[in-house]
């Protein structure tokens, strides 16, 4: 297996080779930075993002971030080692939140490809991402597909 460290194209990566990694490290104020304030009229509904004692009654007992923010962590990382248009002209990103990503954490993305195919003229990339905390604890996992030569 090959490690990368430039930007990739269809050619350049194999199955097996590993992406390398993006550690992320969470905090309230980018929890709190995720929302869009233009669509808050008399502020945003409590919740377990944004309000530290309606969090504490809930699930996780501390506010955690929004499994959309972690979603766009992974495709921060991808767009590292891809085009953005590989994402987005034919590509796909599907996120699953296993447990949740708090302030304080520190989250590092690690993938590896798992298929490489053409289709109608294109190639396709298949990537496994998952996202594990500074305490080993499993925090999500994506599939993606990209197009590297979009």
């Amino acid at each position: 297996m090959t490690s990368v460290n430039s930007k990739i194209t269809f050619d350049s990566i194999g199955v097996g080779d590993e992406l390398p990694s993006l550690e992320i490290g969470e905090t309230q104020e980018t929890i709190d930075g995720a929302r869009n304030p233009d669509r808050l009229f008399e502020g945003p509904p409590k919740n377990i993002h944004n309000d530290p004692d309606f969090a504490k009654r809930g699930l996780f007992g501390v506010t955690v971030n929004g499994g959309v923010t972690t979603m766009a962590y992974v495709a921060q990382m991808l767009e590292q080692w891809f085009p953005a248009t590989a994402l987005y002209n034919g590509g796909s990103l599907t996120y699953k939140g296993v447990g949740p990503f708090r302030p304080g954490d520190n989250v590092t993305f690690t993938g590896s490809v798992t298929a490489k195919r053409s289709e109608g003229g294109k190639n396709f990339v298949d990537l496994e991402i998952k996202g594990v905390d500074q305490t080993g604890r499993l925090v999500g996992i994506a599939e993606a597909t990209v197009v590297p030569d979009a």
